[in-house]
């Protein structure tokens, strides 16, 4: 009888020490082993821009992967323009490198995609002459 209680009381103690332990969290913004950073960024995004030359304005991106680099993304309609910019992608770090912008003019910056449906960026822009500094928080269509 004795063997019986320890085994229930062992039974017991081990199914409390599994059922207590803590769930694993899931991070939206994590990317797994063997996965494409790019992943996260792909899609349709609407941007709420302030620029500090023509005010707030909305507007969609659409972004897709690079076939020129494992790290690169092209914006589609970056800074409400008919062109396409370049970034480059780190975990949750955007990069937007020094760069022309079809005929337009130029820009670099910067962003950090804070969500799964969340990416905030921060940039300037020389568009015919005309200095430009922006924000934009976008959130994924």
């Amino acid at each position: 009888m004795k063997t019986f209680k320890s085994a229930v009381l062992a039974f017991v103690l081990l199914t409390g020490i599994v059922a207590c332990a803590p769930d694993k969290k899931e991070d939206p913004v994590s990317t797994p082993a063997n996965t494409d950073d790019r992943d996260k960024y792909v899609g349709h995004w609407l941007c709420n821009e302030v620029s500090k030359v023509t005010g707030p304005t909305s507007y969609t991106i659409n972004i897709t992967k690079s076939s020129a680099s494992s790290t690169e993304i092209l914006i589609d309609h970056f800074y409400d323009l008919a062109t396409t910019a370049k970034a480059n992608v780190s975990g949750t770090s955007v990069t937007i490198p020094y760069q022309q912008l079809g005929s337009f003019g130029f820009a670099a910056g910067s962003g950090t995609l804070s969500t799964a449906t969340q990416l905030n960026l921060t940039y300037t822009t020389n568009i015919s002459g005309n200095k430009d500094t922006c924000t934009a928080s976008c959130v994924k269509q």
